[in-house]
């Protein structure tokens, strides 16, 4: 499965079956998505339940989903504000980009999904990430360096208030840190959040 927005692990698309699956709207056996919380026109609101989408079908555009973006929430009628986090929206957020994002599964979180943006796009998911993968990923061996600079001011408290005291290497937290990547500059952000 190819997505624009997502090339994270599989097992982080939120709503993926486990197995492959006939899909309810085609018939074909694929990697299929439940339904439950999908918006499409194939089956109404109460008739949903139980029923099955694959890849295909997905990117055809027979069924779509929500995101929370930090542009707003996204659902078929476009892009509206609903938290304080949404920023105004840039002018180049183009029909395509809204629709190849609905066409993008969920990411599996704790609490609400927030997908980032930047360059004036929405960023490619590229999945979780513990303490040891800021460190193997920074140029010069500094994760917590790499941790502020991928993390907004006012959630990056979580490197400090995971490290314990008199430790210098911070080893494991109990937060999932969700990990974005910018396709037209490289820029790498996150957010984190836990049960």
């Amino acid at each position: 499965m190819i997505f624009k927005y997502f090339n994270g692990p599989i097992d982080e698309m939120s709503d993926l079956v486990d197995e492959q699956s006939v899909c309810s709207i085609c018939g074909k056996k694929d990697y299929c998505f439940e339904l439950d919380y999908a918006t499409t026109h194939v089956f109404g609101d109460d008739d949903k339940d139980g029923k099955f989408g694959c890849y295909s079908c997905l990117k055809e555009g027979k069924f779509e989903f929500w995101h929370d973006t930090e542009f707003g929430m996204l659902d078929e009628n476009g892009l509206n504000k609903v938290y304080k986090h949404n920023m105004d929206n840039p002018p180049s957020i183009t029909i395509e980009k809204l629709i190849e994002l609905r066409r993008t599964p969920q990411i599996i979180t704790w609490q609400q999904e927030l997908w980032l943006t930047h360059c004036d796009d929405f960023m490619v998911y590229k999945g979780t990430w513990e303490p040891k993968d800021f460190y193997s990923n920074s140029k010069d061996g500094d994760g917590k360096a790499l941790f502020m600079s991928m993390t907004d001011k006012e959630l990056n408290h979580l490197w400090d208030d995971s490290l314990p005291e008199n430790e210098t290497i911070l080893e494991e937290w109990y937060p999932t840190y969700y990990v974005f990547e910018c396709s037209h500059c490289g820029k790498m952000r996150g957010n984190w959040d836990c049960d």
